[in-house]
C-alpha cells in the first residue's frame, strides 16, 4: 500500500517546510499531496518547490468540493490540481514525470493514534485501491521509519531544516 502525506495548506517557514517534505521521503513516504483551497497557497508552486528538493516523492492535488469534501485528484488536465494543463505539464518535467496518474485511487485516512492503529488502517484498506493519504503529523514521520517499534517517539521535531 502506498503512503501519501497531506502537506498543509499554508506554512510559516519554507525551510521547515521543505525539510518536512525531504524527511517525509527519507521515511517511506510515496507521495505528498496539497489541498487545493481557495484560502490557502497555490498547491502546485508548493508542489514544484517540494520537486525540487526531493528525488522520488510523487506528486498529488486534493481538491476541495463546494461542501468542503476532499477528493483526491492526480494533476491532470485543464482546471484540475490547481492549475491550467500548461502548468501541469511544466511541473510534470520538472518533477521528472513524478505526478500521479489519474488512473490512481487514493483515499484519505485520518493520523494514527500509535501503531497498531496504524496497523489496522492499512489493513482495513480495500485492495482496489493504490494508497491512503494520512495528513501530515510528528507521530506520522515516527510511524514510518520505524513501523514496528514500540518505543513513542511522538515528541520528535517534524522540520529539521
Amino acid at each position: 500500500m502506498k503512503i501519501g502525506v497531506l502537506f498543509p495548506s499554508r506554512f510559516e517557514d519554507p525551510g521547515e517546510f521543505l525539510a518536512d517534505a525531504r524527511a517525509m521521503e527519507a521515511a517511506g513516504a510515496d507521495s505528498v499531496w496539497m489541498a487545493d483551497l481557495s484560502d490557502g497557497l497555490d498547491p502546485m508552486l508548493a508542489l514544484a518547490a517540494i520537486a525540487a528538493v526531493t528525488s522520488q516523492l510523487r506528486l498529488g492535488v486534493i481538491e476541495v468540493s463546494p461542501s468542503r469534501e476532499q477528493i483526491p485528484s492526480p494533476l491532470v488536465g485543464e482546471g484540475q490540481g490547481g492549475g491550467s494543463a500548461r502548468r501541469t505539464e511544466t511541473l510534470q518535467q520538472l518533477s521528472r514525470q513524478r505526478l500521479i496518474s489519474p488512473a490512481e485511487r487514493w483515499r484519505r485516512v485520518e493520523v494514527p493514534s500509535d501503531r497498531e492503529a496504524w496497523a489496522r488502517t492499512l489493513e482495513q484498506a480495500s485492495d482496489d485501491l493504490d494508497g491512503i493519504i494520512v495528513p501530515m503529523d510528528p507521530r506520522l514521520l515516527d510511524i514510518l521509519r520505524h513501523p514496528n517499534d514500540a518505543i513513542d517517539r511522538s515528541d520528535l521535531i517534524l522540520a529539521q531544516g
